[in-house]
């Protein structure tokens, strides 16, 4: 997985950029990703000031999430759920759809006379 992190007006630690690159490997298990485009921004004149948008690349629709929280470790850890309840929807849907390939036949009238 290609991992790419950008900031606006605000520098991250190496150890926040390896935690968002460990969170967004660990969205793996449960999803192919090729790309994981990950955003910081502060913004010191809005309240909440940190926002966090996340890319992700996948065969099929790409995924994305967005997140605002006072810091940006709260911002992260919104930003993971908002991703997992994504791919679980995307998963859910999926299983929806095979469920309804596999439906019985209504019965037909002419069922129906032959029982009579």
């Amino acid at each position: 997985m290609k991992f790419i992190l950008t900031n606006s007006n605000h520098q991250p630690s190496a150890a926040f950029a390896e935690l968002v690159a460990a969170s967004m490997e660990a969205l793996r298990e449960d999803l192919n990703i090729d790309e994981a485009h990950v955003r910081l921004e502060h913004h010191s004149e809005s309240s909440p000031a940190f926002r966090i948008t996340a890319h992700l690349v996948t065969p099929g629709p790409d995924v994305f999430g967005e997140a605002v929280d006072h810091t940006l470790r709260a911002a992260l850890t919104k930003l993971v759920a908002e991703l997992e309840s994504r791919i679980d929807h995307r998963h859910q849907k999926r299983e929806r759809r095979a469920k309804s390939h596999f439906k019985t036949p209504a019965p037909t009238q002419l069922n129906t006379a032959a029982k009579r």
